[in-house]
This record gives C-alpha cells, sequence and structure tokens, in this order.
C-alpha cells in the first residue's frame, strides 16, 4: 500500500506590539498551540516550520518572519501555510491578493484555522476576500477614531505625544521647559527679529556652539520650522488650527509675531516654472556628493523687465549656506548644452570611443568570472546529491537499505537538491543578464549620432525623457563634468532606462583625435 505523501506546513504567526507577545490571550505562543493541535488532527499534515512575527504590524508585508517564509516557498519547501486568522497575515485586501498570487505560483494551500477556511476551493476565497474588507475597514475606523482623538487633545491644550520640540522635555506626557535649550530658542527669535536672514542666523549659532540635538549643523528648513511653531507661545497646533496649550511658553507673545512678519513662508509661493530641466535627477555636486536640483532666479533689466535665470544648485547650500561647497550652483542653459555637446562629440572620437568600448567589455568579462564559478560548485553539488540519491536506490534493490531509511534519505537529499536547483537557477539568470553582446564600435557611434537628430526633433519634456534613458549620472566639478551613459541602444519615444553603461567619461580626459 502506498502512503499518501505528506503536506509540509508552515506554522506562521504574528502579533502587533511587544506587549501582546508576552500576552496570555493571541500571543505567539498561545496561536502556535491552536496551529499545533490542528495540524495534529488531519491526516498527512505535518509541521514542517515555524515563522513568526513578534511586534510587527499586519499593515505591511515588510516582515522578517514572512519573508523567510516566502522565500521557503519559492523553494519548494512547503506545501500548506497555516495562520491562527487570516490577519496574522494581512490586514489589507490588497496584500492578501499578492500573498495568495505567490501562494498559487507555488501550489501552497493557505488555510485559516479558527474560521475554518481553505483557499484550495473558490468558496473559501470568496469568504477570505469579505473578512478580509471588514479587517480593513476595522483597520481604517481605528485610524479615524485615533485622529478624532487626537484633535479633541489639542483642542483642550494637550500635547499628542512624539519627540519633545527642541526647548522642551517631556514630563508625565506634557511638556516642561529645558533650561538650557530653552535659552537657545529665546535667542534664536531675538536674533531674527533684528536681523531676519535665516544663513546669519545659523551662523551666529554656529559660532557660539548652539548645536541642535544631534550635534550637527542647523538646517535651514529646521530653523524656519522652529520660527514658525507656536508651541513657543504656549500654543498647540493640529490639523491647520492653533489652540491654547497647557504647557509653558519659552518666547513672549510680541517677538513671535514680530518674527512671523519677517520669516518668509515659501520661495516663489505663487510662480509657476514652465521649463523643462532635462538633466532633472542626473545632476550631482562633484564637490560635495550632493544632488543637484532645479531653481531659478529673477533679474531686472534696465527698463524694469523681469526675467528668470535658470540654474541647477547644490541641495546642500539649500540646507546650510554657499560656504560648504564650491560648485554651489550651474547655468542650467549651459549645462544641458555642454552635456549634448559632450555625446555629440563622442560618437566623433573613434579612438576614445573604442577605448570605452573596450573597457566596458573587460569589466563584463571580469563581472561574469566569478558567477560562472559558483556556477559550476553548485551544478557539482547537484552532481552529487544525484548520484547519493541512485546508490541508495541501487542499495534497496540489493537489500542492503530499509524502505523506511529510503524515504527519510530522499527527503533529506530531494529537499538539498532543490534548494540548490532554486540557488542555480538564480545564479543563471544573473549570468544571463550580465552577459551581453561585444559592443561594436561603429554601432555605438551611429546611434549616438542618430541621438542628436532624434533628440532635436522631440519636445523638451521628451528631450528629458532621452537623456534619462542614455545618462547614469553626471557629475559637476569647477572645472569640469564626469558623465556615465549607459549602453546606446537606438533612442525611440518611450525608450526604456538601461542597466550596463560605459566607463565614466571625463570632459577633460577625452584623448585628441
Amino acid at each position: 500500500m502506498v502512503k499518501a505523501p505528506k503536506i509540509r506546513c508552515a506554522l506562521y504567526t504574528r502579533v502587533s506590539s511587544r506587549q501582546q507577545m508576552e500576552c496570555d490571550y493571541n500571543s505567539l505562543e498561545s496561536q502556535r498551540e491552536k496551529l499545533e493541535a490542528y495540524c495534529q488532527s488531519q491526516d498527512g499534515y505535518v509541521a514542517s516550520k515555524y515563522y513568526e512575527d513578534g511586534g510587527h504590524s499586519g499593515s505591511s508585508l515588510n516582515r522578517p518572519g514572512l519573508n523567510q517564509m516566502l522565500s521557503d516557498i519559492r523553494c519548494g519547501l512547503i506545501d500548506s501555510v497555516l495562520v491562527y486568522k487570516i490577519d496574522r497575515l494581512a490586514r489589507s485586501v490588497r496584500d492578501f491578493h499578492t500573498l495568495v498570487e505567490v501562494f498559487e505560483d507555488y501550489g501552497v494551500r493557505f488555510v485559516s484555522v479558527t474560521q475554518n477556511f481553505d483557499t484550495s476551493g473558490p468558496m473559501g476565497r470568496l469568504l477570505l476576500n469579505i473578512l478580509l474588507d471588514f479587517a480593513q475597514f476595522e483597520r481604517e475606523m481605528i485610524a479615524d477614531r485615533t485622529q478624532d482623538k487626537m484633535q479633541q487633545r489639542a483642542q483642550k491644550g494637550l500635547w499628542n505625544g512624539g519627540i519633545p520640540p527642541y526647548g522642551y522635555t517631556r514630563n508625565d506626557k506634557k511638556l516642561v521647559p529645558q533650561s538650557e535649550e530653552a535659552a537657545t530658542v529665546r535667542f534664536m527669535f531675538d536674533c531674527f527679529a533684528n536681523d531676519p536672514s535665516i544663513t546669519r542666523l545659523r551662523s551666529q549659532l554656529q559660532s557660539r556652539g548652539l548645536l541642535p540635538r544631534s550635534g550637527k549643523q542647523w538646517l535651514k528648513t529646521s530653523l524656519s520650522n522652529m520660527l514658525h511653531n507656536p508651541v513657543y507661545v504656549g500654543k498647540v497646533r493640529s490639523h491647520g488650527e492653533v489652540y491654547e496649550g497647557q504647557h509653558e511658553g519659552i518666547v513672549q507673545d510680541g517677538v513671535f509675531e514680530r518674527v512671523q512678519a519677517l520669516v518668509p513662508e515659501r520661495t516663489h509661493a505663487s510662480t509657476r516654472i514652465d521649463r523643462t530641466y532635462r538633466l532633472k535627477g542626473l545632476l550631482k555636486c562633484g564637490d560635495c556628493g550632493s544632488f543637484m536640483t532645479p531653481h531659478y532666479t529673477l533679474k531686472r533689466r534696465k527698463d524694469g523687465t523681469v526675467y528668470r535665470i535658470f540654474y541647477y544648485r547644490c541641495t546642500k547650500t539649500m540646507h546650510f549656506s554657499n560656504d560648504v561647497c564650491r560648485v554651489r550652483s550651474v547655468n542650467a542653459d549651459k549645462i544641458e548644452e555642454s552635456v549634448l555637446g559632450e555625446l555629440t562629440e563622442l560618437s566623433r572620437n573613434e579612438r576614445y570611443l573604442s577605448k570605452s568600448i573596450s573597457e566596458l567589455n573587460r569589466d563584463i568579462e571580469r563581472s561574469i568570472a566569478p558567477l560562472l564559478a559558483d556556477e559550476k560548485l553548485l551544478k557539482s553539488r547537484i552532481a552529487e546529491i544525484e548520484a547519493e540519491i541512485d546508490r541508495f536506490v541501487n542499495a534497496i534493490g540489493r537489500g542492503t537499505m530499509s524502505v523506511e531509511r529510503l524515504e527519510s534519505e530522499m527527503e533529506s537529499r530531494e529537499r538539498d537538491r532543490v534548494l540548490l536547483q532554486s540557488q542555480l537557477d538564480d545564479l543563471q539568470q544573473r549570468i544571463g543578464h550580465n552577459t551581453v553582446a561585444e559592443f561594436d564600435v561603429g554601432i555605438v557611434r551611429k546611434n549616438l549620432a542618430d541621438f542628436r537628430l532624434a533628440y532635436e526633433a522631440v519636445s523638451p519634456r521628451e528631450q528629458a525623457e532621452a537623456l534619462q534613458c542614455i545618462l547614469k549620472e553626471v557629475t559637476v566639478f569647477p572645472d569640469k563634468i564626469v558623465m556615465e551613459i549607459f549602453d546606446l541602444p537606438e533612442f525611440k519615444r518611450g525608450s526604456q532606462k538601461r542597466t550596463k553603461k560605459l566607463p565614466r567619461l571625463d570632459s577633460n580626459q577625452r584623448p585628441a583625435d
């Protein structure tokens, strides 16, 4: 009589908070006991492995226990997933469908032991979706009630918790002034009221050694937010409304009101930029390593009319001051034309282009070599396991091994073989992605020339898309630019980004023709 195959079950448990982990009701231990009891009551069910996530919310799929279980499912080590209740696995319909798709792809059943649901049938899947809808509804209702409660606390002048604002500490869920920080806050307001400049205020604080709690330099945005915060005059702000607070203010009302009239709410608040920044997201500062952000400044002509100058500004100078970086900013029109000119020049420079392509092909060969070595080791190990399996089968024929031992040994070897085969498949896929045909200098040169023609024929927005397709990064130094470009296919509308790239192209180090 042939025995029915055993169903390898993954027992998954989860609680949202650390406190629940130690409670008797619905704790991880309690869930596990119920899952084990269910497993023992079913014919052929075997508890293969336990997975638990203590202190992880069901609103996210980023959980270590869940991720490990999904990895084992993909390796073919699990036949069924058991949970105490379906909301232990997921609390949203979208996340649950994502998991069910993985289960179905690998032939894995899902069972909720206390709700008598099994996804092997259409009725079970329907009822599971209905329950998940209610679970998500309950979660959203809890969020709404929490917001209402926080609003009610704010209306009573109570602080809603979190990290206390600079200048305060927490005592019995209330804000209490912290003497040293409070003195610094008063200095900020007084200094800005007499000299309304965030940059000079930051310099004053730094020269006096008055640093934030992190011990680093003050950010301009942090200082601006503090100067706007009504908490420093004993008030509480919630959902755009300001209420009288129950805590003590540390700044005088008159000084606070004067500062509000001086602090700019935001720069260019009502101005719409109608220019397309073609290198947005690609430019990087070579001096400090920060990305460069699109900006513009307004200039006035002699006749009184106003015009704009567009540029890319180093992000670090926006947060601190111009002294932290030598590059600071570059004119948008000039840098965009310079980059386009470098791409065009590259197509005409046979020597430099040949050298770049040769370096790329050598890099590809070097990157594949260790992968090929790993592939050889995995194939060798799989062959050894298959040879062991053949020996076990021959031993049965000779009568030197029992059937029970054969089943045990075969199950262990097969599990190892499946795991190694999965690793080999992933490795071969990586090798396939890294293996490309040898690049031809003539084809690359022609495509670069065609790129310039196509670039000039499309709209500015499509030009920006074209540069995103061909450029990986452009680093700006005080005296040069350095480009990293992807491999160069024919540019078409809607082209996607490429994953292979040529070596870094230095505008100051290109050899002469």
